[in-house]
């Protein structure tokens, strides 16, 4: 990679929609002169302060400091897959109980309520 000198200019469109087709994967989007720079980015990423990371939330970013920069790194995280993945290692964890033994323990519950009553 060469130095960066002047402007930089980064293609948050490219990094977002290449991010987007590899989900949980890492995607460089640029390399910035400071870091400085790349901190506000990556600030910027993560709540979708440019438009190309709409909607909030929906990636992360962080960077690195090398030789010729602060890079710039993004991935797009799926919000609805993250959300699944967490219940579903939740429940495999005993945190959190599927649907039918929620329901079961509901009747249990309803059962011993109305019989006191």
């Amino acid at each position: 990679m060469t130095a960066v000198q002047g402007h930089v200019r980064i293609d948050h469109q490219h990094a977002a929609q290449q991010a987007r087709q590899m989900p949980g994967q890492w995607v460089l989007a640029g390399t910035y002169r400071s870091r400085a720079s790349a901190v506000s980015a990556v600030k910027q990423v993560r709540v979708a302060r440019l438009a190309a990371y709409e909607p909030a939330g929906s990636f992360d970013a962080r960077q690195e400091v090398g030789q010729d920069g602060a890079d710039l790194w993004v991935r797009y995280v799926d919000p609805g897959a993250v959300a699944a993945a967490g219940f579903r290692q939740s429940v495999e964890a005993g945190l959190t109980e599927d649907f039918e033994a929620f329901s079961r323990r509901m009747d249990a519950a309803t059962a011993t309520t109305s019989r006191s009553a």
